[in-house]
């Protein structure tokens, strides 16, 4: 819908859109903001667990669709929900940006977590795409992992303190009241 200009992606599951998903999602928007360009999101569907560990996959906290719309909400002005298959699993993590900037030619500049992994036997990190990204012309931003109360925040933790009934600490590390629709 007449988005042109600059791409500025963050790229994550963030399941849960939680607080530190946020701090790496609005790089993407401040930097896009900065530039005049287009912020984005890019997520997998569905979750990497369900290709490789589809007796016991991770559960969701929420649906892509409430997903999707939460990253909106943020400010994010795209979400690419690329479909997680073995194909795209089984690029080499050197190959990753180069297959994204050649799907994404305007691509300016990503967006990860300090934690982030990928590529084939999640061999990337945060060195493969800065050495891949000063190749192709793309800066990279990582963010380091906020912490509440001295342990980074993360979805898996948000899960545990889920199943466990603890919902005032959820809302604590997702930055917003938990909920569910049906």
């Amino acid at each position: 819908a007449g988005l042109t200009g600059e791409l500025h992606l963050a790229i994550g599951v963030f399941d849960g859109v939680h607080l530190g998903h946020k701090a790496v999602i609005e790089s993407a928007v401040f930097s896009a903001q900065r530039s005049g360009g287009v912020s984005g999101v890019l997520t997998f569907d569905p979750h990497p667990s369900r290709l490789f560990r589809p007796d016991a996959p991770t559960l969701l906290m929420m649906p892509i669709e409430a997903k999707t719309a939460m990253l909106h909400a943020v400010g994010v002005d795209i979400v690419i929900r690329k479909h997680f298959d073995r194909a795209f699993a089984s690029i080499p993590a050197e190959d990753f940006l180069a297959n994204l900037k050649a799907a994404l030619p305007t691509l300016m500049s990503i967006c990860i977590g300090s934690n982030f992994r990928f590529g084939k036997k999640r061999a990337g990190d945060v060195a493969t795409l800065v050495a891949s990204g000063n190749q192709l012309g793309v800066s990279v931003f990582s963010v380091d992992r906020i912490k509440h109360n001295g342990d980074p925040i993360s979805s898996t933790r948000i899960r545990s303190e889920l199943s466990a009934g603890r919902v005032q600490s959820v809302n604590d590390l997702l930055g917003y009241n938990y909920f569910s629709a049906g």
